[in-house]
């Protein structure tokens, strides 16, 4: 495999003096990309490095490089566990590079060129993941405009991280844009209807394109086929994707019609924002287990049956193991970096524990209840009390329907929900 390189930059290029570049590992019209090692903190990154061609005029090359700069600018202002984490940003040789986390996984491109459709829980939990990457993204301004399976990296353990922001587009008048008003950016197998009309891009444009990713891994294919960019617009302008029931007749209704809506041609009738649209993944797919209703009271023991429902015996969980379980150790951390004001840390020490514990069928556990309510109090944290009401009002039902009234963290939810409730005049 060939590269073009920026310059004389190319595997073996100490880039500033500190990045050493080891391997190609691909790239497209924006840079080339390598492993490097960082050596002055002797760890493994990623390098980014924008691609100077010399037939190139002056007006190209320096949209390319304004793009790139935006990029590194955008990227470093997001911290979220599913969006890739840039780390550095310079130029060598009068090229631009990124330095970024070295992600060890695969793209869910090569995930579907090797595997087909996926699971139909696996393609809810990761888009969930996505949903979360992009609720960042979006309340920073920011807009990717490029969602697609390349630009998303599944790790070893599920977890999925959003990577590429080289077209994303801020939503502010005084940013300088680097793009002409009607130009059509994005891959045409997913872009939203307004990209290919060259139209303005939100938030929903990439929840457009988060649908045509979530029926590919379910479908093993994107929405529509086209031999060419023009016609790829033509089929998300004017045409309706087959539905999910004939491509996959075994895909839950209710998952089905989340993407859908999705695909809406119109952006005001797809979900208001990628918050939104993770809730309705979630209860898109049946409970895999009954709801318990309270704590189970040691090891092997039988939960007390609801009215006409049969007891169902349990393995205990890691909570039921008590403290010497990683997970009370992750659940303090977070609890010392909250108390300490690092809101920012305390979250996605939260997030982390809840995303494991969910993608382990564990999202009924103390410890995901835990771990959700240390969430809310890092958002009131963020932005005061008021804020978080509904979200305390709705956790204090759930953790009660699950865990029953009676649980010590049940109470605890209650009474700090209660308190913040203002009262009824």
């Amino acid at each position: 495999m060939s590269f073009e390189l920026a310059g004389d930059i190319g595997v073996g290029t100490v880039l500033n003096g500190r990045y050493r570049l080891e391997v190609a590992l691909g790239g497209g019209g924006f840079g080339q990309v390598y492993s490097a090692c960082d050596q002055a903190l002797g760890r493994q990154v990623a390098v980014k490095v924008l691609t100077l061609r010399p037939e190139w005029a002056d007006g190209e090359r320096s949209a390319r490089q304004g793009r790139f700069r935006r990029e590194a600018t955008a990227a470093a202002r997001l911290s979220h566990p599913n969006v890739a984490a840039v780390h550095d940003a310079g130029e060598h040789a009068g090229a631009p590079f990124i330095v970024m986390e070295l992600l060890r996984g695969k793209d869910l491109r090569q995930v579907l060129s090797e595997r087909g459709a996926l699971p139909v829980a696996d393609v809810v939990a990761y888009g969930i993941q996505i949903c979360a990457g992009l609720e960042h993204a979006h309340g920073q301004g920011l807009v990717h405009r490029d969602i697609k399976p390349e630009n998303l990296m599944l790790l070893p353990r599920g977890i999925v991280k959003i990577c590429d922001f080289g077209l994303v587009a801020e939503r502010d008048g005084n940013v300088t844009r680097y793009t002409e008003p009607m130009s059509m950016l994005g891959s045409p197998p997913y872009f939203a209807p307004e990209q290919a009309l060259g139209g303005e891009v939100t938030g929903r444009s990439d929840l457009y394109s988060l649908g045509c990713v979530l029926y590919a891994l379910l479908t093993a294919a994107p929405p529509f086929s086209a031999g060419n960019t023009v016609g790829y617009a033509y089929l998300h302008v004017h045409e309706e994707p087959a539905p999910l029931a004939v491509r996959r007749p075994e895909v839950p209704a209710a998952l089905a019609e989340v993407v859908h809506a999705l695909l809406a041609k119109n952006p005001a009738d797809r979900p208001a924002g990628a918050a939104e649209t993770a809730e309705r993944l979630r209860a898109a797919l049946p409970p895999t287990r009954p709801v318990r209703p309270q704590e189970p009271r040691g090891s092997g023991s039988t939960e007390p049956a609801r009215a006409g429902q049969r007891a169902v015996p349990r393995t205990p969980t890691m909570l039921d193991r008590g403290p010497r379980d990683s997970a009370w150790s992750r659940l303090e951390e977070a609890e010392r970096l909250l108390v300490a004001g690092r809101f920012g840390d305390a979250d996605r020490c939260y997030w982390n524990l809840y995303q494991q514990l969910s993608r382990s069928g564990g999202e009924d556990e103390p410890a995901a209840f835990a771990a959700l309510f240390g969430r809310a109090r890092v958002l009131e944290g963020f932005n005061g009390a008021a804020t978080i009401v509904r979200r305390l009002t709705d956790l204090s039902a759930r953790t009660e329907a699950a865990l029953g009234p009676d649980h010590p963290l049940a109470r605890c939810v209650a009474s700090y929900a209660a308190v913040r409730t203002p009262p009824a005049r």
